[in-house]
């Protein structure tokens, strides 16, 4: 199957910036859904923020440090006018990811053939969590996750500092 096709499912492009991120930064590993399914990665080595990979609320992480990776859209739209695109969180998952000192990597991409990224950022579940307070809601029907929280990008990262021109690690 392309990337083209497989940009409409949330889930197909999640999986590819996953792989992707895992491919780029050494220091993480890839953990499957079979091994633990509240977090995609976990670092294997020490790890330290870069121009490419900033850190908020931490200046490094550890080996052994869970990370779930979350994707996002530069814009959206909530049916009138174009907005931030927002991160997806099962309260399930986040509260696992809480407990176990974990990781958000968070990732701002552009919905196009290879998923090019804007903006990725580090942040303790402990941050997040309380960006998250007062934003959970249930979701009815046969869903795997009854509570989730939707997040902006924006209110994570600096929306200034993101240009939808400029990739991540091009020149600047």
């Amino acid at each position: 199957m392309s990337r083209t096709s497989e940009l409409e499912s949330p889930k197909a492009s999640g999986d590819f910036l996953e792989g992707e991120i895992v491919q780029r930064i050494d220091a993480l590993e890839y953990v499957d859904d079979r091994t633990a399914d509240w977090h995609d990665a976990k670092t294997t080595a020490v790890l330290e923020p870069d121009r490419t990979l900033p850190f908020y609320g931490v200046v490094l992480l550890e080996p052994e440090i869970p990370v779930e990776i979350k994707g996002c859209q530069y814009q959206t739209s909530n049916g009138e006018y174009p907005t931030h695109g927002r991160y997806y969180v099962k309260r399930r998952a986040h509260d696992r990811l809480l407990e176990a000192g974990g990781m958000y990597l968070f990732v701002v991409y552009v919905p196009r053939p290879e998923l090019p990224q804007l903006a990725r950022a580090v942040v303790p579940a402990t941050i997040v969590d309380e960006l998250l307070a007062g934003r959970w809601y249930n979701v009815g029907g046969s869903r795997s996750e009854n509570e989730v929280a939707k997040l902006s990008w924006s209110n994570v990262i600096e929306p200034e500092g993101v240009d939808p021109a400029t990739r991540v690690g091009d020149a600047r």
